[in-house]
């Protein structure tokens, strides 16, 4: 489901208070969290599972048009309606080829098309195209993909090894790679890119990271990295990061986030250093989150507002101003915390 914040009639300004989640139940309430965390509040919609029968559906207005679950391999007679602007063709067995019909409608702005048989999502040129959806499909690449206004890409659950594009869309505000076969970002340059969603991918590295200067949410949940390296303070708008079940290991990892002067909420569940194993299936939370390390990472980061999914209690924040002072006191690089660091630095370089 289309989870972008932007209005698709004027793609020029962002909608501040909306946020529509995917289909997944974790993953829309990770989102639903971000947006909570930054916002205040979310907008309510009606999440459907995997597990939910899901029955065909046709319906046509004025502007839309949604054929889903009907397994089709041809749409050919879209070609009729030449004032659609949205279309979902989600749950069919559409190949590209068939697709590329939709490329006809000269008013078309948005493409749903998950789970279909879809090897590349290389739709031809439109001109007013903003936003393609094409999870669970078959993508390997999306190299070719070019439309000159498209602002939010969203493919994940597919086999996608790299973000990279033959051709620059400066416009692209939102990526969406969840579940994907992605390693590194090196070499990502998006400089208006707003979200990043790259959660249960291969990435050990964010490195590449300090070129999204007007990132504001990052969501790298299930990746195996351990070292919080790439981020530097010209990153000003990134307000929301997402490492949960992520392989952080040490309070300096994070106290590498002192740099980013807009981070206000920081997802740690799951991660070694709260307790967990960094696996997806990890249930760290359940039972209630040790206090002493929410102090410990707020008294690293005193401009956070939420930790995990709860906020920052004012209790907590007189608790992290005493250790402060602590720390300063004791000085804050013992001899036992840098050589745990070397020897963690020396096995991320090992592996």
């Amino acid at each position: 489901m289309l989870k972008s914040h932007f209005n698709l009639q004027n793609k020029t300004e962002p909608e501040q208070d909306q946020f529509l989640e995917t289909s997944e139940t974790e993953e829309a309430q990770d989102k639903q969290d971000a947006q909570d965390a930054l916002e205040g509040e979310g907008l309510s919609e009606e999440e459907v599972t995997e597990q939910k029968v899901v029955y065909p559906e046709r319906r046509l207005n004025r502007s839309e048009a949604t054929c889903t679950g009907m397994s089709l391999t041809n749409i050919s007679a879209i070609r009729s309606f030449q004032h659609l602007q949205f279309v979902n063709f989600s749950n069919n067995n559409l190949d590209l080829e068939s697709l590329q019909d939709v490329t006809a409608l000269p008013f078309l702005v948005l493409i749903h098309a998950d789970k279909n048989v879809l090897y590349s999502a290389a739709l031809k040129k439109m001109k007013y195209m903003q936003v393609i959806i094409m999870n669970n499909n078959f993508l390997t690449s999306v190299h070719d993909v070019y439309q000159p206004e498209l602002c939010t890409l969203e493919v994940g659950y597919n086999k996608i090894k790299e973000i990279s594009f033959a051709n620059k869309m400066p416009h692209i505000k939102c990526l969406d790679f969840r579940y994907n076969l992605i390693q590194e970002i090196h070499d990502i340059d998006f400089p208006n890119l707003d979200s990043l969603y790259l959660a249960g991918n291969k990435i050990t590295s964010l490195v590449g990271i300090e070129r999204l200067v007007n990132l504001r949410i990052l969501h790298v949940r299930y990746n195996p990295i351990k070292l919080l390296n790439g981020f530097d303070a010209g990153l000003k708008k990134l307000q929301y990061i997402n490492l949960r079940n992520c392989k952080v290991a040490t309070l300096k990892q994070v106290k590498k986030l002192r740099v980013l002067p807009g981070l206000e909420t920081l997802i740690l569940k799951g991660c070694p250093y709260m307790g967990g194993t960094g696996e997806e299936d990890d249930e760290v939370g359940v039972e209630e989150e040790d206090t002493d390390l929410r102090v410990e990472v707020l008294a690293s980061l005193p401009k956070l507002k939420r930790i995990n999914k709860g906020a920052c209690t004012p209790e907590e924040r007189s608790e992290a101003k005493e250790l402060i002072k602590q720390w300063i006191e004791e000085g804050e690089n013992d001899e036992e915390e840098v050589v745990e660091e070397q020897e963690l630095e020396e096995n991320s370089n090992a592996d």
